[in-house]
Parts: structure tokens; C-alpha cells; sequence
């Protein structure tokens, strides 16, 4: 499976919340985790079509974060690119049928359930 970035998933959750702390995610100094209702949630607790969704929405993610990397490096106003950036990002995961919490709770859930991981990986397709 892809690597599901922590970067990409505290955009999202602090989109989602409203919340952008640029410098925190600039500096890569916040980690992302999960609450403990996460730790025991079931492999199925989410359906087919959500992981679908899921690995749309991670590939779409993935895409613009190696889109928006260089360009916040050349920006002038890295504070404005980084929110473009969280934009492109939430819209991503919008087009793919999820809302951002839907994603995030997807991502952390499998971070921790091998269970999980294997069905979204029977999702993906060869690269």
C-alpha cells in the first residue's frame, strides 16, 4: 500500500476542523494519531465503496502534494501556498465521494489494523 503521509493526513484533519497551523506542519513537528476508539474499531467498519473512495482520494492526495512540493518551495508567500495546498487537498478527497474525516478515520484506522490495510489493498490497482 502506498504510504499514507502524516503530513497529508493533519492537513486534511485540520481542514476539516478548521484549523491551519502552517508553521506546525512546515516544520514537521506535529504527529497525526489516533484516538483509542480508533485501536478498536473492526476491519469492517467501513464499506467496499468507502475504500474505493479511499484509494481515489489517496491517490489524488498524493498528486498534489508532489504538485504544491515545489511550488511552496519557489512561493514568495508560503503561508498562501500552504492553504492552497490544504484547498487542492480537501477538494481531492471531496471529489473522491469522502469527506476529510471520513479519510482521516480511514488512513488512521489502518495505520493500526493490518486487517484494514489488506482490504485496501485489494483495492488498488498495479502501478
Amino acid at each position: 500500500m502506498q504510504t499514507i503521509t502524516i503530513r497529508a493526513i493533519l492537513v486534511l484533519t485540520l481542514a476539516a476542523a478548521g484549523v491551519f497551523s502552517m508553521s506546525a506542519i512546515a516544520a514537521g513537528g506535529v504527529e497525526a494519531s489516533a484516538g483509542d476508539s480508533a485501536k478498536t474499531q473492526p476491519a469492517d467498519r467501513f464499506s467496499d465503496k468507502q475504500l474505493k473512495q479511499f484509494v481515489k482520494a489517496q491517490s489524488n492526495v498524493q498528486a498534489v502534494l508532489k504538485k504544491w512540493d515545489g511550488k511552496i518551495a519557489s512561493a514568495k508567500d508560503r503561508k498562501a501556498a500552504r492553504k492552497q495546498e490544504n484547498r487542492a487537498m480537501v477538494k481531492a478527497v471531496k471529489d473522491s465521494g469522502l469527506t476529510p474525516k471520513q479519510y482521516n478515520a480511514i488512513a488512521e484506522q489502518a495505520q493500526k489494523d493490518p486487517k484494514l490495510t489488506q482490504r485496501i489493498q485489494s483495492f488498488m490497482t498495479p502501478q
